[in-house]
């Protein structure tokens, strides 16, 4: 599993959101962001820096460069 995928379930769970409730707030669907933590697709830039938002940690931490 790649660092982003691992950090964006752990920082999930961290705050105690649902996959629905990230996907409510990106406005898509549960299953498409499903794909994000198993990895079958990855966010665009865009879409990675409002997860970042969301989770309230820096896209550094959630790429693993750090």
């Amino acid at each position: 599993m790649s660092k982003f995928s691992e950090r964006l379930k752990e920082e999930r769970k961290k705050a105690k959101l649902t996959q629905e409730d990230i996907a409510k707030q990106l406005g898509i669907t549960r299953s498409a962001y499903t794909l994000y933590e198993t990895e079958k697709t990855q966010p665009s830039i865009e879409t990675a820096t409002k997860l970042a938002d969301i989770l309230k940690v820096s896209l550094d931490y959630l790429v693993g460069r750090y």
